[in-house]
């Protein structure tokens, strides 16, 4: 077969693993210009060496499949410029976050290992709140509740209300009080405290909150709420007040 290498000497020319251009293959993102019918044997083209890099070098910058796919099948260079600065932006507040949690974890490890909190306990009544509730994955917390609190553009002080056992993946509900309500916080006895500084390190104000609930024997129920008190878009990280709440048992 003129012009055409077996997928081990297609590889060899693009600097690639036979496993990656199977798999790229097995994504429709890199399909050879032959395959033989008895053996399945994947034969390319050398030109399409141009194509197996552009798909390289897009996924190590973690770019999703389906803009993948959009860089390939752009009808022009205009296109594909469109498609690249979209994310160019997305890399870039990823980047963002990623020093947001290298500063939250710089400050984690200088304080101490147990950090005092102040916990008020208080009976509230039920309160509505009017707003948006989406899927927030456990490993990408802080990024999942971002994206639904930007959903939801108020001048008002945010709220978002949490299970108090997290799940893999599970909802929440981001609003201010309200009507119509889409979620109603439970009326009863509730504890609370204030964390100042960046959101990475909110876990440290949950612990002292709960142990603090723990040691003077009240039980918590759920759900569990944060309110935003200052604005992250401009407000420093360290400057950055959460009030942290959780609903305990009558």
């Amino acid at each position: 077969m003129p012009g055409l290498m077996p997928i081990g000497a297609f590889a060899r020319l693009a600097r690639l693993t036979v496993k990656a251009v199977r798999h790229y293959d097995a994504q429709g993102l890199l399909v050879p210009a032959h395959v033989d019918e008895r053996s399945g044997y994947r034969y390319f083209r050398a030109d399409q060496v141009r194509t197996a890099t552009t798909i390289a070098l897009l996924r190590s910058l973690d770019v999703p499949l389906p803009a993948v796919r959009e860089v390939l099948d752009a009808p022009d260079a205009d296109a594909v410029a469109a498609v690249l600065a979209r994310e160019r932006e997305r890399l870039r507040a990823e980047l963002a976050r990623r020093e947001d949690v290298l500063r939250g974890l710089d400050g984690l490890l200088r304080r101490p290992e147990r950090v005092h909190h102040d916990v008020t306990i208080a009976d509230r009544a039920p309160l509505g709140l009017r707003g948006t509730t989406g899927p927030v994955r456990a490993a990408a917390l802080d990024a999942d509740t971002a994206a639904l609190c930007r959903g939801f553009p108020t001048r008002e002080p945010l709220t978002a209300v949490f299970p108090l056992d997290l799940t893999d993946v599970f909802e929440v509900t981001v609003g201010v009080p309200g009507v119509p309500a889409g979620v109603v916080l439970p009326g009863g006895p509730w504890a609370a405290t204030l964390h100042v500084g960046p959101y990475p390190q909110l876990p440290l104000a949950y612990a002292g909150l709960l142990e603090h609930v723990r040691e003077r024997g009240h039980h918590p129920v759920g759900p569990v709420t944060e309110t935003y008190l200052a604005d992250p878009s401009t407000a420093a990280p360290e400057e950055l007040v959460t009030r942290i709440s959780v609903r305990l048992g009558d």
